[in-house]
């Protein structure tokens, strides 16, 4: 009998290394072995089950422009039925792909069509293939400068190499004009954004960035956070590094 407990621990122990490393988190980063190859096109691959489809248009109040968020929604049959799901559905019939709280809209977008309130043409945010995770309007910003300006959180590149865009990639910061002029990145590529915000009193955006330094593909305690600025009343988006705990 003796040899039962035994057994029993031998199996729990077996058990635990098998759930330890499948549940191993896939490395952040998987960095380019030169600089052509980091500037490489991303070979991404095509879910065929996926359409694309527009949500109905969001206006913020005193704006002269309409956004109407581009995302996917799965299509698969049931019972000789297409089915369609959103990315955050539980398997029942959904056409969105986000939602919009307050002045910010969140969700699995591609991109952001736009059109004038007195015109009938639209025009896309971007050309580049990404991931918009979410978008908010600087009401603030807009009362004290006239100027209508979005910041972006998004996804812009593979860099797990797994050729998806998920969360598992990287995360960057982008500013626009509400017209999408402009549409500008303002984090360092492989830094990961940790944060963002506005301060009124100054008309500036701060946000803090994560950097691997180790280079080991993940991002923890270990790694340098850096910290930056960017003037909003100047047009051309300048970031800025500065360091308070030097």
């Amino acid at each position: 009998m003796k040899t039962l407990p035994l057994i029993l621990f031998s199996l729990a122990t077996v058990l635990i290394f098998i759930y330890s490393c499948s549940s191993d988190k896939k490395p952040t980063v998987v960095y380019p072995e030169d600089s052509t190859d980091q500037l490489a096109e991303q070979q991404l691959v095509k879910d065929t089950t996926l359409i694309l489809t527009a949500e109905l248009p969001i206006h913020f109040d005193s704006t002269d422009y309409l956004l109407f968020p581009i995302g996917p929604v799965q299509v698969y049959s049931r019972g000789g039925n297409k089915i369609y799901s959103s990315s955050g559905s539980s398997g029942g019939k959904s056409f969105s792909i986000g939602y919009l709280s307050g002045k910010s809209f969140t969700g699995n977008m591609d991109n952001v069509i736009i059109q004038h309130l007195d015109s009938s043409d639209l025009r896309p945010l971007t050309t580049q293939t990404l991931k918009i995770r979410s978008f908010g309007f600087l009401e603030s910003i807009r009362k004290s400068t006239g100027l209508e300006l979005i910041i972006l959180n998004i996804t812009d590149r593979d860099t797990n190499r797994d050729g998806k865009l998920t969360s598992e990639d990287i995360e960057s910061l982008y500013v626009s004009h509400l017209s999408g002029y402009n549409f500008k990145k303002l984090s360092t590529d492989f830094q990961e954004l940790l944060d963002w915000k506005i301060i009124d009193a100054n008309k500036r955006l701060y946000f803090r960035t994560l950097e691997d330094i180790d280079r080991n593909g993940e991002f923890n305690k270990k790694d340098k956070i850096h910290h930056f600025y960017v003037e909003l009343e100047n047009q051309e988006f300048d970031v800025i590094k500065y360091d308070p705990v030097r």
